[in-house]
């Protein structure tokens, strides 16, 4: 923790503080106001001070920045500060202020400060938890069939957080799993997580015993060995002279993306999830005797803290492949200048309509991996993330080693289990133990 005496933060200063690989903070220009930098880059604003009824000094967060900037986070410290002269412990005051907020009230603010990028929430997560507040506790939607079904139950955004029972809740639970069971399942983790997060009392109102809740299928499809080697067959093509990608084949194959069919590979021979490697960096690619990627975050990284992983021989000869591509061919698709953003990313976005794309990286190779399993002669449809179960699996066959594969992926053995489809297995294995017959199979007899 590297501390500074620097006073008289303006918003200038605030706003290019940089992060760096462990949090910091500056004092700001009041006593016991702070302005921390956390190593995701998220900047927030913290007022420490003593009471009678804490041992150790407390810290009270003001908001993040920008959203508070310097003036109203000194007023916010200055307020605090008398209250606590008046004899008012900010944390009971805080807990009394927010059980008196109405749900939806709560929930702007939670948006506001918690369900941000820079607090290491996915894009698509935020994207979904909106979605499924938005009709189910604003009631903003113009489905009839939704606002029919709400108009049955009380108005949760209108009460207070005090008065939300979990009898109230489950009465907007089963009306929402009427319309839609995996709508409802969401709408119940989310109001979960956010009265974790933000409320932090005790009696969640919002939990579900696991009976009440609705059956949902789990996506489990991949490729099986022979599956995978036609996939890669087509996805890494190279010409036999200059050793780079052969692009007469990714045109003479319905206009294929040559970087979306690299990612896809990588995807496969790595395990990572698609949102991990779509955006991912020459600089955090590290080579050498032991080559290995390290992730910003992962979905799992806040709680086991794993973000770095090693590359197995394909996945290292993949980045070769584009590293030789990008620095010797000069219509790479992997290159662009030097001050184009473009260039710091593995897998860089395309111009679209000659314009150039607003996201510096792919966003998801789902066209491109659709065409690839047509060509591979594999006719069901795959959701991308089934490359993330085929590694599992063809991982698990050729080992058997249930602790590698989840040092692997970065999840528990029990959820490597689940990707490697070991249930099946063992399920198959035991049928195959029972004896149905007392000695040797006999031998079918026809009928005439």
């Amino acid at each position: 923790m590297n501390k500074s005496n620097a006073k008289n933060l303006t918003d200038a200063i605030c706003r290019n503080l940089p992060r760096l690989d462990k949090r910091y903070y500056k004092k700001g220009d009041y006593p016991g106001l702070e302005f921390w930098i956390h190593p995701s880059g998220k900047k927030s604003w913290y007022f420490q001070y003593r009471s009678k009824n804490y041992k150790y000094p407390q810290r009270k967060s003001l908001g993040t920045y920008p959203v508070v900037g310097v003036v109203e986070a000194l007023k916010k410290a200055k307020h605090l500060s008398q209250q606590i002269f008046d004899g008012i412990d900010p944390r009971e005051q805080i807990k009394s202020d927010i059980m008196s907020m109405q749900l939806g009230e709560a929930l702007k603010i939670y948006y506001q400060n918690d369900l941000t990028e820079t607090n290491q929430h996915e894009t698509n997560t935020i994207k979904s938890v909106k979605a499924t507040f938005g009709p189910w506790v604003f009631r903003d939607t113009y489905d009839k069939k939704i606002l029919e079904l709400v108009s049955r139950v009380e108005d949760l955004q209108y009460k207070k957080l005090s008065s939300i029972t979990p009898k109230m809740f489950k009465d907007l639970f089963q009306i929402c799993g009427s319309k839609s069971p995996i709508t409802a399942n969401r709408l119940q983790e989310y109001l979960r997580k956010f009265w974790n997060d933000f409320v932090k009392e005790e009696d969640n109102p919002f939990i579900l015993k696991k009976k009440f809740k609705h059956d949902e299928k789990i996506y489990l499809d991949f490729l099986d060995p022979t599956e995978l080697k036609r996939v890669m067959k087509n996805a890494i093509v190279l010409d036999d002279g200059t050793g780079r990608f052969n692009m007469s084949h990714y045109f003479g194959h319905d206009r294929l993306s040559v970087v979306s069919c690299a990612m896809i590979a990588f995807l496969l021979t790595t395990g990572r999830r698609p949102d991990e490697v779509n955006k991912l960096r020459w600089d955090q690619y590290i080579p050498g005797e032991q080559p290995r990627i390290s992730l910003d975050k992962t979905k799992s990284s806040k709680k086991n803290k794993k973000l770095t992983f090693r590359l197995g021989k394909e996945a290292v000869r993949i980045l070769q492949i584009i590293q030789k591509d990008r620095l010797n061919n000069p219509n790479s698709k992997f290159y662009y200048s030097i001050d184009d953003d473009r260039n710091k990313y593995i897998f860089p976005s395309a111009n679209s309509n000659f314009k150039q794309n607003k996201i510096p990286h792919v966003i998801g190779p789902r066209s491109t991996w659709q065409k690839l399993l047509k060509i591979s002669g594999i006719t069901r449809s795959m959701k991308v993330y089934a490359t993330r179960h085929t590694f599992a699996t063809n991982f698990w066959i050729k080992t058997k080693d249930l602790k590698a594969l989840a040092e692997a992926l970065g999840n528990t053995e029990a959820m490597a289990a689940k990707y490697a489809k070991l249930v099946s297995e063992t399920s198959v294995k035991g049928i195959d133990k029972i004896e149905f017959f007392e000695t040797e199979t006999p031998k079918l007899i026809q009928v005439k």
